[in-house]
């Protein structure tokens, strides 16, 4: 009866066993996350914040003071080589100026009087009119000819914008700044500080695009002209980082982009290239420091030795150790070589 009994449970328990066993199996697995490696398009960028200057920027300074008759242009008018920009009284200015008034500390106190009072008459300090006479002076003693320190008319020597002017009509003007500047706008360049960390790979030649407000929504083309052969030590607080004085001339530049502008510059020091890549949540590291993944490979997990190369904004360049075809393990916690995985979902990257 017993033997009945065993030889009639036996099959039924062991097909319970085999019946059970692929649950068994399946929770013993781990659930895991997969993606493949993947190549995409990527270009190295680095930013900076740059300030706006004219390439051609034309001073223009008179040898004396002079009273003009008539300024014809403000700054932000926009002018052409030749153009007329002020006209001098000449006739005024050299009267005021043939009164030959001493500067010296040892003056006597009626020339010191109408000294004053020319300085009051034409909206100059003290100072300024004696710089005006000690200039007028001093040219006098190297021309004879009165007309060579007063001209009677200013032209634009380029064509461009008027950023500065110095003069005012009727008023005796000093030579101590530039009467006027005229700044091309179609030959820009701008001023960066790259540090230390970011130069290799900068050179001369270096594309570059410009971005910013005020400009209307455009981007400008540039490229790298001058890197300045010295670094230099620049101070935020208490702290000093060393950079290299860049800059960039702009290939397409208008009026848009106006001197003094502060500007992003996003340089582009290579190429635009292809990338075998991991996310960085597949990558593992050793105490050695060796890197390497887990694979799935037959529904275990397998490691693999990677070799890493750049790293890139969201995914890590694999330069050895993996194929295209490989199920990668993404965030891999407690896996060992060997043990049944379970994968959830194969994630995708573009």
């Amino acid at each position: 009866m017993k033997k009945r009994l065993i030889l009639l449970f036996c099959p039924m328990i062991c097909g319970i066993a085999v019946s059970m066993l692929p649950n068994l199996i399946y929770q013993s697995a781990v659930s895991v996350n997969t993606v493949n490696p993947f190549t995409f398009t990527y270009q190295k960028t680095i930013s900076y914040t740059g300030e706006v200057h004219a390439l051609d920027e034309r001073e223009i300074y008179l040898e004396t003071a002079v009273i003009p008759s008539e300024v014809l242009v403000e700054p932000g008018d926009s002018v052409k080589k030749g153009a007329l920009l002020a006209t001098i009284d000449t006739k005024t200015t050299k009267s005021v100026l043939s009164q030959g008034i001493s500067v010296a500390d040892d003056v006597q106190a009626s020339e010191k009087l109408l000294y004053e009072e020319y300085a009051k008459a034409y909206s100059l300090t003290q100072q300024e009119a004696a710089q005006v006479f000690r200039s007028y002076s001093e040219g006098a003693q190297q021309q004879t000819d009165g007309n060579a320190f007063v001209p009677a008319e200013i032209f634009s020597p380029i064509d461009g914008v008027v950023t500065q002017v110095h003069l005012s009509s009727g008023v005796l003007c000093t030579s101590n700044n530039a009467a006027i500047v005229v700044s091309s706008v179609q030959n820009s360049k701008i001023t960066i500080h790259i540090k230390q960390s970011d130069i290799d790979g900068i050179h001369p030649g270096t594309p570059a695009i410009i971005q910013g407000d005020g400009l209307s929504g455009k981007t400008y083309q540039a490229v790298v002209r001058k890197i300045f052969p010295a670094a230099e030590k620049i101070y935020k607080g208490l702290q000093s980082e060393t950079v290299v004085q860049t800059e960039l001339s702009v290939l397409n530049a208008d009026e848009d982009l106006k001197s003094g502008y502060s500007v992003e510059v996003i340089l582009m020091p290579e190429e635009e290239k292809e990338y075998f890549t991991l996310p960085y949540e597949a990558i593992c590291q050793d105490e050695n420091n060796v890197e390497y993944v887990w694979v799935v490979q037959g529904g275990r997990a397998v490691q693999k030795n990677v070799v890493t190369g750049n790293e890139l904004p969201n995914a890590v360049e694999i330069i050895s150790g993996l194929s295209s075809s490989d199920q990668v393990i993404l965030s891999p916690k407690q896996i060992r070589a060997g043990q049944l995985v379970l994968v959830q979902q194969e994630a995708f990257y573009d």
